[in-house]
């Protein structure tokens, strides 16, 4: 797994590299997301993943499939394959994604909450968070019913917690320490 990891984030490097120095940066993003979902069709991920399966085919397939791609990313993607990385491309693709982010001053978020948020509370949030981390914030939100109450934060590697469910255990720590 850690191999995984450490293939797709150099050929994410790579990529970002390529797409900020053509000035590419959105079709690469673009072309990638539409690589992964066309990977996420079962049929096609076992496919390419299959050992047995001569590359040439599954060159031809992902070539029909991807039309749409343009040139660089569809061959990053083919080299990724023929060189036995296709479970790879979406770590790769996530990595990206955090390196386009990073480049245009934007820090994705992590909320979970017991109840979904509506409008008023979001911008709150966003506007909290934009001034904690002096970026754009995107937010990824997440209804987690063990939380109870409260909000919790993940930011990269930080972590702002304020739920109900780890102050209750913070309690329980403090009075069995006694």
């Amino acid at each position: 797994m850690a191999r995984r990891e450490t293939a797709a984030r150099r050929y994410a490097d790579a990529a970002f590299e390529i797409g900020r120095a053509d000035g590419t940066l959105e079709v690469w993003e673009r072309d990638l997301a539409t690589l992964r979902t066309a990977l996420g069709d079962e049929q096609l991920r076992r496919l390419v993943e299959h050992p047995a399966v001569p590359f040439a085919e599954k060159e031809k397939v992902l070539r029909q499939v991807a039309k749409n791609v343009t040139a660089e990313p569809l061959s990053m993607a083919l080299l990724m394959v023929r060189r036995g990385r296709p479970g790879a491309i979406d770590a790769m693709v996530d990595r990206f994604a955090e390196l386009v982010r990073r480049e245009r001053g934007i820090s994705l978020a992590e909320v979970r909450t017991a109840r979904p948020l509506d409008d008023a509370q979001r911008t709150a949030i966003t506007q909290r968070l934009r001034e904690l981390t002096g970026d754009k914030i995107e937010m990824n939100e997440v209804v987690d019913d063990a939380l109870i109450g409260g909000i919790s934060v993940r930011i990269g590697d930080r972590l702002y917690d304020a739920s109900v469910r780890s102050r209750l255990e913070r309690l329980r720590a403090r009075l069995t320490a006694v």
